[in-house]
């Protein structure tokens, strides 16, 4: 009996052991199926709900030039101090392209090289501004009597294209429209003088068509107190501009508008050229360089004082 007891102590001492032992690896038969490795993220292609959330990038203007159908697509220009549009636009715009052409204002004598009715012809003219026509469009504008190719000139620029555009009242009273650029570029050298002499040539054809020839005009200024005026027309089977005339212009009397800087109390408070009459408003008196600011001043006192003075703030 002690010895059956024994017998079973020890058989109890063995299983309890087995137990406690770690478990045996897996089998791995051809029915035991392999552990599969961690999913690895795959990238695609983003759906259109996600591609129609992020903002678009900003789109180029198109600019076109010349009045023509050739377009062409350009970056924000920041040409003269403009700003981050590609294309300013409004009056003081225009005002600041005119401004560079303002030392046109003025008495004008031109004489042409070639003859009419036996001699040269001599005529008298008179730039001024003129906001009045317009006040969205300003002008630099002139009438002549005795000029064989127009009676009045208009000239502006057009933020839309970038070009300067002359409007004519030929001398029957047809109207001619002509576009262009600088051909060459506006330069200050010192004159004889010690003051800066404005040189440049503005390229303005005419837009359309005309049985005659398309006119073209040259304003080729030589400094602040001549410039010469010469005439194209369009010629040939291969279209060709051929001069017709040179006009010589001569400034009379003082220059309204050096380029120079510093007229004091003399300033134009429309134009920023040099005052030569005056006007008054509220008992205070302020200079205009020509009869066109004078007209503009006396149409609206306001508007132009407090734009002189904003224009001081900044």
């Amino acid at each position: 009996m002690r010895s059956l007891t024994a017998i079973l102590l020890l058989l109890t001492c063995f299983l309890m052991s087995c137990s406690e032992s770690p478990a045996p690896p897996a089998q791995t038969d051809a029915t035991t199926q392999p552990p599969q490795p961690a999913a690895v993220p795959v990238e695609t292609a983003p759906s259109a709900s996600s591609a129609s959330s992020e903002v678009p990038l900003p789109e180029l203007p198109v600019i076109t030039f010349g009045g023509g159908d050739a377009a062409m697509t350009s970056k924000a220009s920041t040409k003269n101090g403009g700003a981050a549009a590609a294309i300013a636009s409004g009056p003081e715009t225009i005002i600041a392209r005119l401004k560079e052409l303002q030392v046109l204002l003025g008495t004008w004598r031109g004489i042409t090289q070639k003859e009419y009715g036996g001699s040269k012809n001599v005529d008298e003219t008179e730039w001024v501004w003129d906001f009045q026509t317009d006040p969205q469009q300003p002008a630099l504008v002139m009438e002549s009597e005795k000029s064989p190719f127009y009676r009045q000139a208009h000239l502006t620029y057009l933020p839309a294209n970038e070009n300067y555009r002359l409007t004519l009242q030929g001398v029957n009273g047809e109207k001619l429209v002509c576009e262009g650029r600088f051909l060459s570029e506006i330069s200050d050298v010192q004159g004889d003088d010690g003051k800066p002499q404005r040189t440049y040539k503005l390229e303005l054809t005419e837009v359309g068509t005309n049985p005659e020839g398309l006119l073209r005009l040259v304003f080729n200024q030589q400094n602040n107190n001549r410039y010469l005026l010469e005439v194209y027309r369009q010629r040939g089977a291969d279209d060709r501009f051929f001069r017709i005339d040179t006009v010589s212009t001569q400034r009379e009397g003082t220059s309204l508008a050096l380029i120079d800087e510093g007229y004091g109390e003399k300033t134009c408070i429309i134009s920023g050229g040099l005052g030569t009459m005056t006007v008054s408003h509220k008992g205070q008196t302020y200079y205009v360089c020509c009869t066109g600011c004078k007209a503009a001043f006396e149409d609206d006192p306001e508007r132009w004082i407090a734009r002189a003075e904003e224009q001081k703030k900044n």
